[in-house]
């Protein structure tokens, strides 16, 4: 398992919940993204308009992985947690 490429990412707070908007690029099925975040509560990840396949993903901790039938690019990606 490899690290996704980060090509931008923000961070916001929203009372108690912490947001992390990013837009990453995923290599191949199994890549992660370390969000930082210590307990995540829901994760939206929408491919590039130039793709049409979807991006799944497994949650464990902080740490999102991706799964993919094959390399990504600029893909958005949304977490929110604590």
């Amino acid at each position: 398992m490899a690290a996704v490429n980060v090509d931008r990412r923000r961070g916001f707070v929203s009372g108690n919940m912490r947001e992390v908007v990013a837009q990453v690029d995923i290599a191949a099925d199994g890549d992660t993204f370390d969000t930082r975040l210590k307990r995540i509560e829901s994760v939206s990840a929408i491919p590039s308009q130039s793709s049409a396949s979807q991006v799944g993903c497994t949650i464990s901790g902080g740490t999102v992985t991706f799964k993919v039938g094959g390399a990504e690019a600029n893909v958005l990606v949304r977490v929110v947690g604590q």
